[in-house]
């Protein structure tokens, strides 16, 4: 497993002179390994490829756009890392390198897999990060040792990106299964309420028109049946959603907007483009599917010629196709058959029309479909997929896929929802209407108790209404009161108008505050309300449907606020209180989380400026631009508003992790005092560093906090063979612990797995030692610990060519190290708990994760 993961960021040197060149290759000729990173090489010296006895090259952050033939003479070599360089293809002799074993081709310029590499068969890691490949070949499959396929961050779409997100062993078992083209795809019909959706979609399957038709409510979800424009023998199955315009239904509706399917915009002629909000539902599409194409469809052109800007609006908006607006009468049937075809061709371009799907699961795809149930327990899902022919382990793979193309509503990973697997999802979106639409929930200001949902829902049993109820706290629709387990807010029932918070909101008036503001080109239906309902256990019971007032705590030592101002498409977030950094922080990161829901979001993130010498300023600064200063070392700013420069440092503090010093120092300044607020302020300062922790060690698969200990050394052993002891540790906050059971292991190739975890020791020591110095979350054996950290810090100084960035690679690198370590993941017992509002990962024991349950 040497030097794995080794990335851009793993060996920084300045490039050296021909003579150092020359010795270092003459070194390699003995060692087996060369290390050329960072030498800005646009060719391979000619000398290099002499070296027959090279087990490891690594060239990493070169100017590499091709290799040169005779790199086949190198027959010996297990490793080859070529990360970030320019290379578009590899030579057809590379297929010589018969031994090859690990294989970095990371942040290049390759479009497909080059065939050679499927023809080394002692392959174990590939490593294709970053590259703009859109498609594996089969014969990858080939490849009987491959144990690792990096494919982050490519634009693949076979093997499709539902299965690519589940590692490697499903990729190759994908790939090898047999298949046949699936000609299916998802059809959304958009627009305001009364416009003629429903209509249009009876016209467009030639049924019988009917002007009085219903308004639809929530979403009637349908197949049609659409023969493809170029092949004759096939007919496309177009998955039609018609969604009910009103606006109530609209942050329903959000959960459905998908990526991957076309989108046909209703608006009615007679009312015009603007009274039918066009510009909006273009905004709203964009923000949360801004790969699909829209169609827009005026109706009504039998009453009134339909005006509309369209290329004005196709300039802004891409997505939409055609050189026209397609309009038609569903009255008459004017430009029906128009539309038809337009949605034939926009239907049979789709990415998933025609995607090769394995042949048991479609037909368990299709059997799933033919049920007439709603609902069915997983282990029923899965002897039905299982009847079809489908593998066991993959049926989670293909549930989950459907999940995700919304076909059904299975969320396997959450312990509230994983028991039930939802069949048809319009069944849940007609149930949230009857809440939503309650006028009984309306005037009492979105307060639902569990009676009045049973009266709403008694066609549902007992165990249905929790999960239905469970379902709209997952959508962020709604969330339980904190002081009454039977009363529910219903936040898209919440009033316009704020309740009276202003006097509570200014007693804070004079205390420290951090704001930002988030300019959004549009306000989509879920915004503020769906943060409102995430970040409910901060809740003071004031809130409104364009804000909340929020608390730290009983005692409010520190207030939070966040409004929206639709009209201005722009959000506030406020914090104020002795230490706010803390509270701004958990804040924050549940605010840009349900930002996250909306991919094609345009966001400016402002934050205003401290003043000048004492007087107040109206001037902002804009966050990206003083991250980059932050990057670039940059001290100072100038402020547009006064014209006067601004430390870059000071704008940041507690907002950015590279603060942590200044912050760490606050803390030993506080530490001296002993009055209780010191005290909250020390720590809300610690709690800030360990959220900050948290994020830098986002989405990682394994544990991260742990310290490093030396065994007894033996005064002859080098250092780099020297045992070393990793600890790994429960993440409770404020009572941070060892794992009682496992969790501790010895590493006894120090050389070799040292670039696994160095990386990470930066961050593990800062976070120790502000427990050490605040004395916050201690976790006992204070003098055992500062002994680690010592140890920790020498570590790092006997590696300096290995970075401390921590980075995609290296957290891979961590989590193969400790499946390497402890093949049964157990970790310690070490379980990951996902914690609202900001989504943290806790890495906890058993005995603390029942506490987040």
């Amino acid at each position: 497993m040497s030097n794995l993961w080794h990335t851009s960021q793993a060996n920084k040197k300045t490039q050296m002179n021909t003579e150092t060149l020359t010795q270092r290759i003459n070194q390699a000729a003995e060692s087996g390994k060369l290390d050329l990173c960072e030498q800005q090489l646009t060719n391979l010296p000619p000398t290099v490829l002499e070296l027959s006895n090279l087990e490891e090259l690594y060239l990493d952050s070169n100017q590499l756009a091709e290799l040169p033939a005779e790199i086949a003479q190198l027959v010996n070599l297990r490793v080859l890392s070529l990360t970030d360089n320019r290379l578009r293809a590899l030579p057809p002799t590379f297929a010589e390198l018969k031994n090859l074993e690990w294989l970095y081709l990371a942040n290049n310029q390759l479009t497909t897999v080059p065939s050679e590499i499927t023809q080394l068969s002692h392959l174990t890691v590939i490593s294709l990060t970053n590259n703009p490949i859109q498609a594996l070949p089969e014969a990858i499959t080939h490849l009987p040792h491959l144990k690792v396929l990096s494919l982050y961050n490519n634009p693949l779409t076979f093997p499709p990106p539902e299965i690519v997100t589940q590692g490697t062993q499903e990729i190759l078992t994908y790939l090898r299964l047999k298949k046949e083209p699936q000609w299916a795809a998802k059809l959304l019909l958009v627009g305001e309420g009364g416009v003629g959706k429903t209509s249009l979609l009876h016209q467009l399957r030639q049924e019988i028109f009917d002007d009085q038709e219903d308004s639809t409510h929530g979403i009637a979800i349908d197949t049609w049946a659409l023969k493809h424009p170029t092949k004759a023998d096939v007919t496309m199955q177009l998955r039609t959603w018609d969604f009910g315009g009103q606006t109530i239904y609209h942050a329903t509706h959000q959960f459905f907007l998908t990526n991957r399917a076309l989108f046909i915009l209703v608006w009615n002629a007679r009312l015009g483009y603007e009274q039918c909000k066009v510009s909006h539902w273009l905004n709203v599409i964009q923000a949360k599917a801004p790969q699909s194409p829209v169609l827009l469809v005026a109706t009504h052109i039998d009453e009134y010629d339909a005006a509309l800007p369209f290329v004005d609006l196709k300039h802004k908006y891409p997505q939409i196709i055609g050189n026209k607006p397609c309009k038609v009468s569903n009255k008459t049937g004017a430009g029906i058959d128009e539309v038809r075809q337009a949605i034939a061709e926009a239907a049979a371009k789709l990415p998933l029309m025609g995607e090769k799907w394995p042949i048991h699961w479609l037909e368990a795809a299709n059997a799933i479909r033919a049920k007439t149930d709603k609902s069915m327990m997983p282990k029923q899902l899965d002897t039905l997929m299982t009847a079809q022919g489908v593998a066991q382990n993959h049926c989670i793979i293909l549930a989950k896929w459907l999940h995700e193309l919304g076909e059904v509503l299975y969320f396997h990973d959450n312990d509230d929802l994983k028991n039930v697997v939802i069949l048809k999802p319009q069944w849940v979106t007609e149930h949230i209407s009857l809440i939503l639409t309650s006028q009984q929930v309306i005037d009492k200001q979105g307060i639902l108790t569990d009676a009045q949902r049973d009266r709403l829902w008694s066609d549902l049993d007992h165990e249905m209404r929790e999960h239905f109820s469970n379902l709209m706290e997952q959508f962020d629709l709604s969330y339980r009161a904190l002081e009454e387990r039977h009363t529910r807010f219903v936040v898209e029932c919440l009033p316009s108008d704020p309740p009276d918070y202003q006097t509570t909101w200014d007693n804070m008036s004079g205390a420290k505050e951090i704001r930002m503001t988030y300019e959004l080109n549009t306000l989509p239906p879920g915004i503020p309300t769906w943060f409102i309902a995430r970040a409910h256990r901060f809740t003071t019971n004031t809130h409104w449907r364009y804000g909340a007032l929020f608390a730290d705590n009983v005692a409010r030592h520190h207030l939070g606020l966040i409004r929206a101002f639709p009209e201005e498409r722009r959000l506030e977030l406020i914090v104020r209180g002795s230490a706010p950094h803390y509270f701004f922080d958990v804040l924050r990161d549940g605010l840009e989380l349900t930002l996250q829901r909306f991919p094609g979001l345009h966001i400016k993130r402002k934050i205003p400026c401290p003043g000048h010498d004492g007087e107040a300023c109206l001037g902002e600064f804009n966050y990206n631009q003083l991250e980059k200063a932050m990057q670039k070392n940059v001290p100072e700013i100038q402020c547009q508003e006064a014209l006067e420069m601004v430390s870059v440092h000071q704008l940041l503090l507690g907002l950015d992790w590279r603060t942590q010093d200044a912050v760490l120092q606050k803390i030993e300044e506080l530490k001296k005092e002993m009055t209780e607020a010191a005290k909250e302020n020390t720590s809300n300062l610690f709690n800030w560093i360990q959220a900050q922790f948290r994020k830098q060690h986002a989405e990682l698969q394994c544990p991260y906090a742990f310290t490093l200990s030396q065994q007894s050394v033996k005064w002859w052993r080098p250092f780099a063979a020297r045992e070393v002891t990793l600890q790994l540790y429960c993440q409770q906050p404020g009572h941070w612990h060892k794992t009682e059971k496992g969790g501790c292991y010895h590493i006894y190739e120090l050389d070799r797995l040292s670039r696994f975890f160095i990386p990470h020791l930066s961050n593990l020591i800062i976070l120790f030692n502000a427990m050490l110095t605040s004395g916050i979350g201690t976790v006992g054996h204070d003098k055992q610990l500062k002994h680690d950290l010592e140890f920790m810090n020498e570590l790092k100084e006997k590696f300096p060519n290995i970075d401390d960035h921590v980075d995609e690679a290296t957290k891979r690198g961590l989590c193969l190290l400790l499946k390497e370590l402890d093949s049964s993941d157990q970790w310690g017992g070490l379980k990951a708990v996902h914690v609202k509002p900001q989504n943290d990962v806790l890495w906890l024991c058993e005995e603390h994760a029942k506490e987040y349950k």
